[in-house]
């Protein structure tokens, strides 16, 4: 029988995919994945957003790698606001531990973007959630075929036999090159390439899904199902469960544990080994942490002098 830690492992691998299965692992066009980068970002929208406080929910090996992340460009997820439930249950990284983050926003959310990160640390999020109107949508499907038509010439012939195969042209160039590691390469280069021009020529049509919670967050007071009134998105009524920040360039300020009936108070004894000189704090329970996280989104926001009102 599988231990916990050999199923949650299991888990992260599966989530860890290499960029040349994200590029094709996808069944519509409003599911293809997209690669951020803090340099990307600040390459389009030509702004570096200030640095905030952030949180990240991890286990006691989770934090023995984010240690590892710090003042890197590899992205991690992380978050402004998070309920007691999702908190003690976890997320992708396991549970148990909350680290206390001063961060780079790369991409700023209301909810969960389901970000993924791939092998090198990219991380990449669906198009629907960037491109809610379907602006791109169109642009990136005819960018896909003429990279498949590219890298294999066979591609017209394909589309003058099957003329109505649409992305049916870029699935087939993942069983011509499955075996190809360099022509793989080469389709993943000019996959980014052709992604992030296009991020480039819509930049103004996408920038409220990338930045515009981070922005406009403590502009109105929403309320969030569990009563409490928090800084949020003018454009929607609460957050829920937890705000989806892609983050990078991280500094570890703090480190939370908390006691829970899946983990008793096992991660407050096994992540002292581990801290080095970073603080700790040991909490009751997973409500009086999230009631704290925001309390110092609250205060943050206070001291970029933005109105909750």
């Amino acid at each position: 029988m599988k231990t916990f830690k050999q199923y949650l492992k299991e888990r992260e691998v599966a989530w860890q995919q290499s960029a040349s299965t994200k590029i094709f692992d996808f069944s519509q066009i409003q599911y293809m994945q997209i690669p951020l980068t803090s340099k990307t970002m600040e390459w389009i929208f030509k702004v570096q957003l200030p640095r905030a406080t952030v949180f990240h929910v991890t286990s006691v090996d989770g934090f023995k790698n984010l240690k590892r992340l710090q003042n890197k460009r590899k992205s991690i997820s992380a978050f402004f606001n998070m309920d007691a439930s999702t908190m003690e249950h976890g997320i992708q990284g396991g549970g148990g531990v909350v680290a206390e983050l001063d961060a780079n926003i790369i991409l700023s959310s209301k909810g969960d973007v389901m970000s993924m990160p791939d092998k090198t640390g990219r991380r990449w999020v669906e198009l629907m959630n960037i491109d809610k109107k379907k602006t791109m949508h169109k642009e990136l499907e005819q960018m896909l075929i003429d990279i498949a038509i590219k890298h294999d010439p066979k591609t017209k012939e394909l589309m003058k036999i099957e003329p109505d195969i649409g992305l049916g042209a870029w699935w087939h160039l993942r069983t011509t090159l499955k075996d190809d590691g360099k022509k793989l390469a080469l389709v993943i280069a000019d996959y980014i390439d052709g992604v992030n021009t296009i991020l480039n020529k819509h930049k103004k049509e996408i920038q409220g899904a990338v930045h515009g919670y981070y922005v406009r967050r403590g502009a109105v007071k929403v309320k969030h199902p569990s009563g409490r009134m928090v800084g949020g998105d003018s454009k929607i009524s609460e957050w829920n469960m937890y705000d989806e920040q892609v983050v990078d360039k991280i500094k570890i300020e703090k480190v939370h544990t908390f006691y829970s009936q899946s983990h008793a108070d096992r991660p407050k004894k096994e992540i002292v080994s581990h801290l080095g000189k970073i603080p700790h704090k040991h909490w009751n329970n997973a409500r009086e942490l999230s009631t704290y996280v925001s309390q110092v989104a609250d205060a943050e926001i206070r001291s970029m002098g933005r109105s909750k009102g």
